[in-house]
């Protein structure tokens, strides 16, 4: 059976097309820049997440959802540092980033007294606690849906995040 020239270069300039579609989308960074204290109630309080999205590609990235999990560190605990679950949820705020821009996002997170474990002792003394915060954030590109994964740990502290 002959095969019509023209038909086998449309198909290879095809497969070439989709082939570069795959590897033309560049993972985008999701750095957690700081964690604050906004604010302190009678039983609990509010943090706000700073996170940075920086997109590399070409093209505008469209987030719907970022997906977040704090633990705290128990200060209490005699053995190795024994991580607490504190807060996890989703941010339904879309927002989008350009191509070639970074854009920041903050998450507020509220919280009570009770979930903070040993570590209401060290901010009640201390006025600081440590923390690891990690999540992804959904981003919607004209090549397809991708989660983009973000981690960072750091010590709150009622003058700032070091």
């Amino acid at each position: 059976m002959r095969q019509n020239p023209m038909r086998l270069f449309v198909a290879t300039l095809l497969l070439l097309a989709l082939a570069s579609c795959g590897s033309a989308f560049r993972q985008p960074d999701v750095r957690l820049q700081n964690v604050q204290l906004a604010g302190l109630g009678l039983r609990g309080g509010t943090l706000v997440v700073e996170l940075e999205v920086t997109n590399p590609n070409r093209f505008s990235l469209n987030a719907n959802e970022l997906r977040y999990q704090l633990a705290i560190a128990d200060i209490e605990s005699e053995r190795d540092t024994v991580w607490l679950d504190f807060a996890s949820g989703t941010y339904s705020e879309p927002f989008d980033v350009g191509a070639g821009e970074t854009t920041e996002v903050r998450v507020p997170v509220e919280f009570t007294y009770s979930g903070l474990g040993g570590a209401t002792t060290s901010l009640l003394r201390a006025g600081t606690f440590n923390y690891r915060a990690s999540g992804t954030v959904d981003v919607s590109t004209p090549l397809g849906t991708y989660d983009v994964p973000f981690r960072r740990g750091g010590t709150v502290s009622l003058l700032g995040t070091s």
